[in-house]
């Protein structure tokens, strides 16, 4: 396609469709490490949270992620050989991709690169620009969650994988952390299902 006598080139890596920095080996071993710490961090923190929430009066039973996660273990337990690879291909695959496409790709790289625009002129604000657009869609990527006492742990992770995102350029070492990390609620609700825990 041309237009005004050049050739018009379309690319999708300001989404994050790239090569990560250093290779995608290197990427990968990233992501996963960075999940695994993520899973281990958010154990403290919701822990944490937990207690906040009961001394403040605020309840803390999980309304929406308890019941879908126990109706997810029944499922488990009643038809094993379709449940478990379905849960993995939606849960640790297909959720994260499509999560770290718009809450890292899109909304924290479209703000990135606007706050970046508008501070260009001030050099001491570098660091400025990628603060509010992590912190702005971190927020959005927490609440759109509906779990209040997981808020804190999902605000510190929805950070770190812009902070990864911005270091790679690449959403998969996002992909990979986000993916590692659903992978930890997954192999409980799969282990509840099978029995395991009774």
């Amino acid at each position: 396609m041309r237009g005004f006598g050049k050739k018009a080139r379309y690319s999708l890596a300001p989404l994050g469709f790239a090569r990560p920095k250093g290779g995608l080996l290197v990427g990968a071993g990233v992501g996963l490490l960075t999940g695994a710490g993520a899973v281990i961090l958010s154990l403290p923190i919701n822990l944490a949270s937990t207690y906040v929430l009961d001394r403040l009066g605020y309840p803390t039973e999980s309304v929406i992620q308890g019941p879908f996660m126990r109706a997810l273990a029944r499922w488990v337990g009643e038809s094993p050989g379709v449940a478990i690879p379905a849960i993995i291909l939606v849960v640790v695959i297909f959720g994260p991709a499509v999560e770290e496409l718009v809450f890292r790709g899109a909304l924290f790289n479209g703000l990135y690169r606007l706050t970046n625009l508008v501070s260009a002129r001030n050099a001491s604000a570098r660091r400025v620009p990628f603060v509010l657009a992590a912190l702005a869609s971190s927020s959005v990527f927490a609440l759109l969650h509906l779990e209040p006492v997981l808020l804190p742990a999902l605000l510190v992770l929805a950070v770190i994988l812009c902070a990864l995102f911005e270091r790679t350029e690449s959403l998969i070492p996002p992909f990979i952390a986000h993916a590692t990390f659903n992978s930890f609620a997954v192999t409980l609700i799969i282990l509840s299902g099978l029995g395991i825990f009774s």
